[in-house]
Order: C-alpha cells, then sequence, then structure tokens
C-alpha cells in the first residue's frame, strides 16, 4: 500500500500479498523453545522467525487459513535451506482430494549418491498422510500416519534425526522410524517447496503454515507444539477434529 504502513502486532487479513509487511511476533517462535529456523505463518509471505526468509506464492491462493492449492495453478517456492544435524517441523495441512497423489512441503534433493530431505505428502493409494524420507542413495521411504479423513485439517510435528524420526499428529497418533545406515533429512541442498513436490508434483489442499526448528524435541514438547499448532488454526476460523 503505497504511503501507508500499519504498524501492529497482530495479523491482517488481506487478499494479496503485494504490500510491504513487517515481521510479527508468532506463537509459532514465542512458544516452542526450540530455535526457530523458519516460521511461515502464510498469513503473508514473511518468515516470522526473524531469519529473513521469505515465500514466493507463485500458484498459491491466500486464505483466511494460509494458503490453497490446486493441480492447474502450482506451488509456492521459499527460499529456506536448512543445514542443521536434526530438525524438528510443526506444520498443518488438509487434503481437499483423496483420488490423487497431493505434496504439501518437499525440501528433498534426488540424486545417486547424496540425497537429503524430506516431503509430507498424501498418498490416494493407500489413503495416509505420510512423512516421505529419502535415504542418501536417492531411495525413498514413507512413513504413513494411520488415520485420514479427506476435508479435515492435521497439525503434524516431526522430530528428525540422522538415525531416527519420530512424528505425532493432533489425534495423538505417532509414526516411528529407526535407521540403521544414516540418513541426511536436515542439511538440505535445495528450498523448501509448498504446495508441490521436487519431481513434479502436485497438490490439492491447503498448508496452514510451517515452521522448522533447530534441535529434536522431546514428547513433551511435541504434545505442547501441537496444541499450539491447533489453536493458531483454530483462531483463524478452521475446525479442527
Amino acid at each position: 500500500m503505497s504511503g501507508v504502513r500499519i504498524f501492529c502486532n497482530s495479523y491482517i487479513p488481506v487478499d494479496n500479498w503485494d504490500h510491504e509487511f513487517v515481521v510479527v511476533n508468532s506463537r509459532l517462535v514465542s512458544e516452542n523453545p526450540l530455535p526457530a529456523l523458519v516460521s511461515f505463518d502464510l498469513l503473508n509471505p514473511l518468515d516470522n522467525s526473524g531469519n529473513g526468509h521469505k515465500v514466493t506464492k507463485a500458484g498459491g491462493i491466500i486464505k483466511p487459513y494460509g494458503l490453497d492449492f490446486t493441480r492447474d495453478n502450482g506451488g509456492s517456492t521459499t527460499d529456506f535451506i536448512a543445514n542443521k544435524e536434526s530438525l524438528s517441523v510443526l506444520c498443518a495441512v488438509k487434503v481437499n482430494s483423496a483420488d490423487a497423489f497431493s505434496t504439501f512441503l518437499d525440501s528433498r534433493t534426488l540424486n545417486s549418491s547424496t540425497s537429503s530431505g524430506f516431503a509430507v505428502d498424501f498418498s490416494s493409494g493407500t489413503q495416509k498422510l505420510r512423512l516421505n524420507l529419502t535415504y542418501p542413495s536417492g531411495v525413498g521411504e514413507a512413513v504413513q500416519f494411520p488415520t485420514f479423513v479427506a476435508g479435515e485439517w492435521n497439525i503434524l510435528c516431526f522430530t528428525l534425526s540422522p538415525t531416527v524420526i519420530r512424528g505425532e499428529n493432533h489425534l495423538g497418533e505417532i509414526i516411528t522410524k529407526d535407521f540403521s545406515t544414516p540418513i541426511n533429512v536436515g542439511q538440505w541442498a535445495s528450498p523448501l517447496l509448498l504446495g508441490k513436490s521436487a519431481t513434479n508434483g502436485t497438490c490439492d489442499g491447503s498448508v496452514g503454515f510451517v515452521a522448522v526448528y533447530d534441535g529434536y524435541w522431546t514428547p513433551e514438547q511435541r504434545k505442547a507444539a501441537i496444541q499450539t499448532g491447533r489453536e493458531i488454526m483454530v483462531s483463524r476460523g478452521v475446525i479442527v477434529s
């Protein structure tokens, strides 16, 4: 908005991102014990961790709860690349159609010897939300959450290290995976993608927010993070079962 800047410590709903925004206090940052590497609340393009990253909306559709994605419009990009051995991730996603594959988050680099990163996706074949992990060889492995309901919001958190992952959703369902050979989930070669995949996959769904933290949550901290995420999405006018 030319010549006008509004200062307040809260979000003002907008229908486009062609404005001058400022970083505000985010509960994704203030209510988590680990240092935030990035906090994309997705009500504007800024990283509210204060580390200066941005989202390029591209095909994302601005909504009061975050960004919608469609197969025709495509996804969004960010300039965030993690460079840590262990990470924790908190996100809110919603699958709008269960008849095709959708990718919500993707930080993977896929090659023959130094693959890295992870993805959060939905498999139409198994009808499950998944954490998709990549071995250095480029071979992938998906760890699935037991419960999925189309059209409902899911609050997901993950703790990721080279030898073990733990994930949990807002229903209290826990996923685990131990690795005999270390994988590289925390030191990425490619920026985080939203609403599309590193292999040109698409998305029919929504992302409410995504935040990435330096370090490994305890089980108690995972549950607290999920509760914070739930309250954030409810405050945006959506229902989290």
